[in-house]
């Protein structure tokens, strides 16, 4: 296995161990699953809920395709330009900031830490932090931990999940920012008027 299939199994582990760890402490702590997302009364939660799942799998299936070296056309031909050892560092480097971005942003939120939206439980609302200048710290350390793949592995392939997945993050954080906004009223939507959903002064 080259270098650069190490570093996208490591920063694969790591974001599995990360989610157990907090997961772990998260139902310890409050004895709620974070995993809200498949219980949700909404069908469009339930939709995306399956849209992960589909993720998911994709995701594997292309790592394992990636460190065998398959070749189907041009859809795992890395990037000329990209194809070097330090991109490679590069984009691990990218990965580990995305991912220590998102379990700080993570232990940040508490108890108030879910993956979908509780339909059941009014959890707070975090601003301090991270969360006095963006409102999805979390997501923005999901895209950079892709991007720092896709820098890695430089391919269609990853192209392709990346798209889906910001598109995916776009939709759900939506319909997170509708539910907000009826459980914290004025306080959520004076909250939008300070902060941006990714990047601070920005989006």
């Amino acid at each position: 296995m080259y270098l650069d299939g190490v570093f996208v199994i490591i920063l694969f582990l790591i974001y599995i161990v990360l989610w157990k760890i907090k997961k772990a402490k998260q139902i310890k702590t409050t004895g709620i699953n974070p995993e809200v997302m498949r219980n949700s009364t909404s069908n469009l939660q339930k939709y995306m809920y399956n849209i992960t799942k589909i993720l998911t799998l994709y995701a594997v299936i292309i790592i394992i395709m990636h460190i065998l070296e398959v070749q189907f056309y041009s859809l795992f031909s890395r990037l000329e330009l990209l194809d070097t050892l330090i991109f490679d560092v590069l984009g691990f480097a990218i990965g580990l900031i995305g991912l220590s971005l998102c379990f700080y942003a993570q232990q940040k939120m508490g108890k108030s830490w879910r993956v979908g939206i509780d339909e059941k439980i009014k959890t707070d609302l975090i601003t301090t932090g991270i969360y006095k200048y963006i409102r999805n710290p979390t997501y923005l350390g999901l895209f950079m931990l892709n991007l720092g793949v896709w820098i890695i592995w430089s391919t269609w392939t990853i192209f392709i999940f990346n798209l889906v997945f910001v598109l995916f993050l776009e939709i759900q954080v939506r319909c997170e920012e509708d539910y907000l906004i009826n459980v914290h009223g004025n306080d959520y939507m004076e909250y939008m008027k300070r902060t941006k959903r990714y990047i601070p002064f920005i989006y």
